[in-house]
């Protein structure tokens, strides 16, 4: 397996303690001056000065070889007007958005799909997109897709056209597949960092470091009083998302640019505090890249216009997460009306012992009531969902039954894949 494919994605599910500042609780730590994210604890990995004279001189390689004009254009932002393409998770809708993506990227090489499906494991709550480079030669750019999400499946995928960037401009090659016929270059390790930097250079800076922490927000498992709020975070690219955060500073502070647009909000905290630390070095930071002083910067991208052959039907869609109908019911929500009801009604009574009474009878009624209220949600994300559903419509999963409880979920995959 094509080490892209193989650490194309780190997946982390876990929770966050949502915190408000305002409550007193402490902020993030600092990264340059100071960085809060609001309603959260972000514990960024900060690059060292070591790291950071790494990344740029990556950066100043990629300048050499390919021209300042790519890393002093405007970065792409995310949104209709920079991908007028329609999307669908199929290998034709795949196809269109790689091929949009080189097309901001400047890579004139035709793009091919292998659709090698094998959905997501059981064990993700919220499925991550699977996909990666694989091939690279003179004329054709070739990406392997396992499995398309519900995530940010652009970030992804730009992350794997700065590898393409990455591998047709190798240190110690000289000919960057410019002219002629060259032979096939698989990915390699080394081209995997290399090419998350890369985005920056390409202008796609913006759509990777999105992707490369993603937060999505849910309803934990019912437990019978209330659903607890849990976070599931997503991490894709090669390289953190703190990383890509000064690269984007350093290239918002050598254009004379502000915070670019389209950043979400950790990222946008990220950036800005660096930024704050750099924009007064632009000049040293112009020699270190190997940009002259007066070099123009472009004030705009090239104006996009939609592909008008994408074919959304090319094959069949990429398979989705199997998942259940979990069957649960509303007794804890019908035992908590039951209480408030017999709270109010015990009000009027002036025996407490006869009050507690009242209380207890409700909340079993408002219990038993509820037990009879049946919702089926997803087994992989706590969704709600309408009895009979085939898909849900939150996580994108394929419901392929019902089971009565969560822990049964398992059992039910495990007959399922000997069916």
């Amino acid at each position: 397996m094509p080490p892209s494919a193989s650490r194309a994605l780190e997946v982390a599910n876990f929770r966050l303690t949502c915190v408000n500042h305002s409550s007193g609780q402490p902020p993030s730590p600092k990264i340059g001056p100071e960085v809060r994210h609001a309603g959260w604890v972000a514990t960024p990995k900060v690059p060292s000065a070591t790291r950071r004279d790494e990344l740029l001189a990556e950066l100043a390689d990629l300048v050499a070889r390919g021209g300042a004009e790519s890393l002093l254009a405007p970065p792409v932002t995310p949104g209709l007007a920079a991908f007028p393409e329609p999307w669908r998770p199929t290998r034709g809708g795949a196809i269109g958005l790689l091929r949009r993506l080189a097309w901001h990227a400047g890579n004139p090489r035709a793009v091919r799909v292998i659709e090698e499906a094998q959905g997501a494991p059981p064990t993700e709550r919220k499925p991550a997109t699977r996909a990666g480079l694989t091939v690279v030669t003179a004329k054709e750019i070739v990406f392997r897709i396992e499995f398309l999400g519900a995530d940010d499946v652009a970030g992804t995928l730009a992350h794997e056209i700065g590898v393409a960037h990455a591998v047709a401009n190798r240190r110690g090659i000289s000919d960057p597949y410019r002219a002629g016929d060259g032979p096939e270059r698989l990915v390699e390790e080394g081209d995997l960092e290399r090419g998350s930097i890369a985005t920056v250079y390409l202008g796609l800076g913006v759509v990777a470091i999105n992707a490369a922490f993603q937060q999505y927000s849910r309803g934990g498992r019912f437990n019978g009083g209330y659903e607890p709020l849990e976070y599931d975070v997503l991490r894709a690219g090669y390289v953190p998302m703190s990383e890509l955060a000064f690269l984007l500073a350093v290239q918002a502070a050598v254009r004379g640019a502000a915070v670019p647009g389209g950043l979400s909000p950790p990222q946008r905290d990220e950036v800005t505090s660096w930024l704050g630390e750099l924009r007064d070095r632009a000049g040293e930071l112009k020699e270190r890249l190997g940009i002259a002083d007066d070099a123009e910067v472009p004030v705009a991208r090239p104006l996009v216009v939609a592909f008008d052959d994408v074919d959304l039907d090319d094959v069949a869609e990429v398979a989705r997460p199997d998942a259940f109908r979990w069957r649960t019911h509303r007794g804890g929500l019908g035992f908590f009306a039951g209480a408030v009801v017999g709270a109010g009604a015990g009000m009027m009574v002036a025996m407490p012992s006869a009050m507690l009474g009242i209380v207890v009878g409700t909340a079993t009624v408002g219990h038993l009531i509820g037990r009879r209220v049946l919702v089926p949600r997803c087994s992989a994300c706590a969704t709600v969902v309408r009895a009979g559903a085939p898909t849900c419509g939150h996580c994108g999963a394929a419901l392929r039954g019902d089971i009565d409880h969560l822990n049964d979920r398992l059992e039910a995959e495990e007959r399922l894949r000997e069916d």
